[in-house]
């Protein structure tokens, strides 16, 4: 190497750097100016994304509002001149299944409150089949199941000779696919949309009030179930009884569904018009999306036991509403499947028309 070369290069190390400084000087300004105006953007975006959300949350609070508003308007007089035994299995979110007693009076329909079954209903233990077995008029060696729909029918009021319970209602409906088709000639109740106004006695197929009744009275004692006597219920005559029961996620027996699963089928087969309603938990804030439906009441109305309408939305106001118009519908022998789930008919069962 030579002195020249030291020199040149030297030179070119002080010219690089000075053409360095003063052109980064001109671009540093740009460079920041350029990340300002894409940070400016980004908080503009943002706050458009927040605005519509707030907008869309605030559209969702009047749905809802109009919703709740509405659903007494919906319901009315479609139950009038019956009876509704609500059963529900214990551990599910109750305030949902009182919302739906209070749906079932607005309805026109005589509710005293909520059966709630928890495992002991099981029988399990030889103790309380044993218990149920003498409430029942029956003995430990006709095992569980037999005490237990046994049970169930002396609530619904079914005849032996025939099968079919004394308040049942004569329902019409075509004999198809989602249709099922009773007739009883027991009851002195007519067709849906007729009202009873006179006090008729329990021979000329009045309902009388179950909770007071000897075999719920009787198991309540035992511990077997829970009676939740609810205020507001209004001395309705009845004519007809129906079956609304309820389950859920959250349900307490070993396989939910099984316990309210047992009294459809008999109200099913005793032509008491009959519906079950799916409870979900919601999501928590940290989870996305809708949580599963028609887990437990699908199962239910693929067993084959029929004669029942199912809806996978009784956590929501649609869903308590969707059961009364099941009801309503069961009356005239037509079931479905409604709600939000997978395999469902609609949200709501389909207007009739006048």
């Amino acid at each position: 190497m030579t002195f020249r070369f030291y020199v040149v290069s030297t030179v070119a190390f002080f010219l690089a750097l000075a053409v360095g400084v003063v052109v980064g000087s001109v671009l540093d300004g740009r460079i920041a100016d350029s990340l300002q105006d894409r940070l400016d953007g980004v908080e503009q975006s943002l706050d458009e994304t927040v605005a519509v959300i707030d907008a869309r949350k605030a559209d969702l609070e009047r749905d809802q509002r109009y919703i709740e508003a509405s659903a007494p308007f919906a319901v009315q007089d479609r139950l009038s001149g019956t009876a509704t035994l609500v059963v529900a299995e214990n551990g599910i979110d109750p305030l949902p299944v009182e919302d739906l007693v209070r749906r079932l009076r607005e309805s026109g329909s005589r509710v005293e409150g909520i059966v709630w079954l928890d495992r002991r209903w099981t029988l399990d233990d030889e103790t309380d089949l044993a218990a149920a077995a003498e409430i029942a008029g029956l003995s430990n060696a006709d095992g569980a199941e037999q005490v237990r729909v046994a049970l169930w029918d002396s609530v619904l009021g079914v005849d032996p000779a025939t099968g079919v319970s004394i308040h049942a209602g004569a329902s019409t409906g075509d004999a198809g696919s989602g249709t099922t088709s009773t007739t009883s000639t027991t009851s002195t109740t007519a067709l849906a949309g007729a009202t009873t106004t006179t006090l008729l006695s329990e021979a000329a197929g009045e309902v009388p009030p179950v909770f007071t009744g000897e075999t719920l009275a009787a198991l309540a004692d035992e511990g077997l179930l829970r009676l939740q006597v609810m205020d507001g219920g209004t001395e309705l005559v009845a004519g007809e009884l129906l079956v609304a029961t309820a389950t859920g996620t959250e349900s307490t027996m070993a396989e939910p569904g099984s316990a309210v699963g047992e009294l459809l089928a008999t109200a099913s087969g005793a032509s008491v018009p009959s519906v079950v309603g799916e409870s979900v938990v919601p999501p928590g804030d940290d989870s996305a999306g809708e949580p599963p439906r028609g887990r437990i009441v699908g199962p239910l109305v693929e067993s084959g036991a029929g004669g029942f309408s199912s809806v996978d939305d009784l956590d929501l106001v649609a869903g308590r509403v969707a059961m009364v118009l099941a009801l309503a519908d069961g009356r005239e022998g037509r079931t479905g499947r409604y709600g939000y789930g997978p395999d469902v008919d609609g949200v709501l069962p389909p207007w009739q028309g006048p």
